[in-house]
């Protein structure tokens, strides 16, 4: 598992940072409330800003990850984070799909 990884499409362009990483395929992003209230842009809402979430977590998809996330309420119950996990991790196994591009955190 990598931490805060740098996704890329096949041009080396940069995707997304993530905050976890599986070689398998798969991608976990935590997702609590001040994420979507701290990257507000001059002018957006905090709609702006989970829209925004969204057209990322699209791109990852279609470049072949699967992205799962998880919050507060997972982490308070640790084996339905493990379960949610290893469900991401077999499904990722069973497509097989190519490899995907990523840059380890600097």
């Amino acid at each position: 598992m990598h931490v805060q990884a740098r996704v890329v499409d096949e041009r080396g362009v940069v995707l997304a940072r993530v905050d976890f990483l599986f070689d398998q395929g798969v991608i976990g992003e935590f997702d609590g409330r001040v994420k979507y209230s701290s990257h507000l842009r001059p002018g957006e809402t905090s709609a702006d800003v989970v829209f925004r979430e969204k057209l990322r977590e699209d791109a990852l998809r279609e470049a072949g990850w699967i992205v799962i996330r998880w919050t507060w309420a997972v982490l308070a119950h640790p084996d339905r984070l493990i379960q949610r996990i290893r469900r991401a991790l077999d499904e990722a196994h069973r497509q097989q799909r190519p490899s995907r591009l990523w840059v380890p955190a600097a």
